[in-house]
């Protein structure tokens, strides 16, 4: 994923949580602001594999090796867990 894709998928997931915050483009990721928690979230080298990202604050580097991994720890990171996550649910048909 580029950082133009990555930015607007991590901008649309704040909006998601309801957290105001900044997504810019840093680098070879993208920094993430809100309030003044900067986290920065960047692409793994292909030798760390079977991590695909890393989450990045002044204390804490976070390995995710999925994008819904990622997108997990980046809401913890910003506390944005208030609400009951919502559910997809598969039936059969009636």
């Amino acid at each position: 994923m580029n950082p133009p894709a990555l930015r607007a998928l991590l901008a649309d997931s704040l909006t998601l949580w309801g957290v105001t915050g900044r997504v810019d483009i840093a680098d070879a990721g993208v920094k993430v602001t809100v309030g003044d928690q900067v986290l920065h979230v960047a692409p793994a080298a292909p030798a760390e594999a079977p991590m695909r990202w890393w989450l990045i604050s002044e204390t804490r580097r976070r390995p995710a090796a999925s994008m819904l991994g990622l997108l997990r720890s980046l809401r913890y990171a910003l506390n944005a867990t208030s609400t009951e996550p919502a559910r997809a649910r598969v039936a059969a048909p009636l």
